[in-house]
């Protein structure tokens, strides 16, 4: 099989057309938090804060509720998740607490997060992992039983909903949630993260420190730059130039305990505005893509589905029963640049620097599982039927 000269599908995302770009450099100067109103379907919440990134947006919901509540400590967190996650926790000075997920929906272990629980226990977070929903109603009865707050991630879960209830849109179902539209997120602007509430007492701790933070107005110059260098080198063609590029960090996992937070500029806000137009067709598209993969996937050995294939996922998870054939499998997909990743390449505690920092030895086994286990395929609009048969080939290839 022939390999693609000079091409690369990236694994997520979207398109940022230039025409955009220049709208929003036209209007973007005159945005301010209470311009959200366009973007209030997909984010109906009563407060919201727009921050530099998602992670910044954590780390202000954390200094809030420790305002509210000082004497609790600890944040649980799956121990498969992003390390954007943990590195949030520790900079607002708060405690990490793993918890292993469970396979169904990729949320906590039920059982685990009942013994997680302390009367230190300040937050839980949930995270919507590939944007899919994990079961909200078990984790909430359990925050409510033992005064704790539930924080939704839903960083990559922007404009999607409960299965069983669409008008339950998520990160609103908790006491706050937070959304990132970096790089690779359901809307992509490479800049930017939203705290969203209903709890005015949360709101209004937050805005204290939000109030203080840098608002640089001239960082929508760097931010342009940037936009342009998207616009032009996510194209397939060209993406492999800064694939190719180590210091860019391009599809991997690092853990950076020292971030910027700052409020976030206004030309990524009003492109974010412009661009959330589209969601619903993006949906779609995903949706449509996620089906075929099924339907393509379903009859091959040693391949798993994920549990609802009828759902716009960020991403679709495909599970291989074995991780030397997952390795296989995905070394000549990534070979072709067919968009497919590994994702989080092991739990937390697994990971160098974090491994040190939380200096815990627990074996969580599916988070584990899911680490070696896990390929995601890509299923964004700019994926071709080309690239899924592309894809299909590949893996039955190394599987049959």
């Amino acid at each position: 099989m022939k390999k693609p000269l000079f091409y690369s599908l990236p694994p997520a995302g979207n398109k940022i057309p230039i025409k955009a770009i220049a709208k929003a450099m036209k209007d973007g100067g005159r945005f301010s938090v209470g311009s959200f109103e366009p973007i209030k379907n997909f984010l109906p919440a009563k407060y919201l804060l727009y921050l530099s990134s998602g992670r910044a947006a954590l780390w202000l919901l954390l200094k809030a509720l420790s305002r509210i509540q000082p004497d609790k400590q600890e944040v649980i967190i799956p121990a498969y998740t992003c390390p954007a996650v943990a590195s949030a926790i520790l900079k607002a000075g708060l405690k990490i607490v793993l918890c292993d997920i469970n396979l169904d929906d990729f949320g906590f272990s039920k059982d685990e997060l009942e013994k997680k629980v302390g009367k230190n226990t300040l937050a839980v977070i949930l995270v919507h992992l590939f944007g899919y929903p994990a079961n909200i109603g078990q984790v909430k009865e359990s925050c409510r039983k033992h005064g704790i707050y539930l924080i939704e991630d839903a960083a990559q879960a922007f404009g999607n909903s409960l299965v069983d209830s669409p008008e339950s849109k998520l990160g609103f179902l908790g006491n706050a949630g937070f959304f990132s539209f970096g790089r690779g997120k359901p809307v992509t602007v490479l800049h930017g993260g939203i705290l969203a509430t209903n709890s005015e007492e949360i709101f209004r701790e937050a805005g204290k420190f939000y109030g203080n933070l840098n608002h640089n107005r001239f960082q929508n110059l760097r931010y342009g730059m940037l936009l342009s260098s998207y616009s032009v080198f996510s194209n397939p063609y060209l993406y492999w130039i800064p694939q190719g590029m180590p210091f860019l960090h391009l599809g991997e996992t690092i853990f950076e305990p020292d971030f910027l937070v700052s409020g976030g500029a206004s030309l990524a806000a009003s492109l974010m505005i412009g661009i959330c137009d589209g969601i619903e067709n993006e949906k779609t598209v995903r949706k449509e893509n996620v089906q075929w993969y099924h339907e393509n996937l379903e009859n091959i050995p040693h391949i798993q589905s994920p549990p609802n294939p009828d759902f716009p996922y960020l991403r679709y998870p495909l599970f291989v029963e074995d991780k030397h054939l997952r390795d296989r499998i995905l070394d000549q997909l990534t070979s072709h640049g067919t968009g497919a990743t590994l994702f989080y390449p092991s739990p937390l505690n697994e990971l160098p620097k974090l491994k040190e920092i939380l200096n815990d030895t627990h074996t969580y086994s599916n988070a584990k599982q899911m680490s070696d286990s896990l390929i995601t395929l890509p299923v964004h609009s700019g994926v071709t039927a080309s690239n899924r048969h592309k894809i299909i080939e590949l893996i039955k290839k190394d599987v049959c």
